[in-house]
Order: structure tokens, then sequence, then C-alpha cells
């Protein structure tokens, strides 16, 4: 059974100046969801799993605080607090994990399970992805929204966030696109990490103490 619904959040539109657009993006896709008047129990895409420390969810205007088995909804705000880590499973089966003081929306959402599929996700703060596994003959458009950056997603486990006084992506497993305000860089083999400083994109590999600490924040104790 497919379900859609359209998104809040239009990351096509207006590259010209592609890094400040993101950071406008990121705002607009939190103030539509939470103005949205969706609700819990309106559109449920997946299910929290895990949580450690304080973890809040706004669907509509009402915040909930967020336990394991509490319902996730297009266009709610998940945000964790000081030393906390959410981790949740959406319907398609991609499981998303956020560090202490992240922000989460998922802004659009498909799922057909023989057919097409398309994730939009707004994120601010460290996080892990991992994509549902597809059918086959299933495709699927998923990508994520960072103010840095926007990652597009191809059958892929990867972090995402703040490291050392800069924004890295680094690839475990699957590519990934990464695309901010000075280009484009894709990331095709395991380790394989791009660091955002400003406006400038680099891709190297990380060494394993690198990656264990990016792995650290997202890790539950």
């Amino acid at each position: 059974m497919e379900r859609e619904v359209r998104p809040r959040l239009r990351g096509g539109e207006g590259r010209s100046c592609r890094l400040s657009f993101l950071r406008r993006a990121f705002v607009v896709a939190l103030l539509a969801a939470t103005s949205s008047g969706v609700a819990h129990a309106a559109d449920p895409i997946g299910k929290v799993d895990r949580v450690q420390g304080d973890a809040e969810g706004v669907a509509g205007g009402s915040p909930a605080t967020l336990a394991a088995g509490s319902p996730v909804s297009l266009n709610e705000i998940l945000t964790t607090g000081a030393d906390a880590r959410l981790a949740l499973t959406l319907d398609d089966g991609t499981a998303l994990t956020l560090d202490e003081k992240a922000k989460l929306a998922i802004d659009r959402f498909i799922y057909n399970p023989a057919g097409t599929n398309t994730l939009h996700a707004t994120v601010d703060g460290a996080f892990r992805f991992i994509s549902g596994k597809l059918q086959p003959g299933a495709t699927k458009d998923a990508s994520v929204t960072t103010p840095a950056a926007v990652i597009g997603v191809r059958g892929t486990d990867f972090w995402g966030g703040p490291i050392d006084g800069q924004v890295g992506v680094v690839l475990l497993e699957g590519s990934v696109t990464v695309t901010t305000a000075t280009g484009t860089a894709t990331l095709a083999a395991p380790g394989q990490g791009a660091d955002i400083t400003g406006t400038s994109l680099s891709v190297t590999p990380w060494t394993d103490d690198k990656r264990n600490r990016a792995l650290a924040t997202v890790t539950f104790r």
C-alpha cells in the first residue's frame, strides 16, 4: 500500500546560494512541521526503538515525551536533550539514531514495498542512517538535508554530524553523495569521509580513531 505526504522542504530550489539555502530550508522545514497540524495518530510512519535520557516529539504544536514504542509521524520534530540518544525505525526499515541535542523531521515519505519509495529527512546534529532493504524491482529516492549539506543516499549505512571542529560524513556501507555550496562529492568506499569546513569540501579516508569517535556519539550506554 502506497502512502505519500508532500514535502514541507523543497531541497532542489534556489541553488545559486546553496549553503545559505540549506540553512534556511532546515528552519523552514522545522517551522512547517510545527504548524502542520499533523498528530501522532494521523500519519504514523515508524516508531521509537530506544531512548537514553530525554527526548521529545512535537506534532501539531503539541510536545510529547518519547519512549520505546512511541509512534513517529510525518513532519514531527524529534529532539534529544543533553547526553541523550534516540533510535527509531521507519515503516520501510530505515533506522535512524540521533546524538544528544539533535533535531530530526521526516518531511517526505512514500512507502511502496514493491514499487517506488521516497524518504527525505532534515537533521541538525550528529546521526546515523541505515537504509531499509528493498524488495527486488523496488526503487528508492532518499536524502538527508543538514545545515551544511544535502546527502543523497543509495542503499547505505553512514554517519554525519559535527566532529573535530567541522562537519563530517563517513560512509560505512553503500554509497552517498554529499552536496554543499561549493560542489558535490561521492563516497563509495567504506571508511571514506567528507569533511566540510565553511564552504570547503574535501574527501579523505577517515582513520579508525576518527570513525570510532563519530560512532560513539550515537552509541547507547
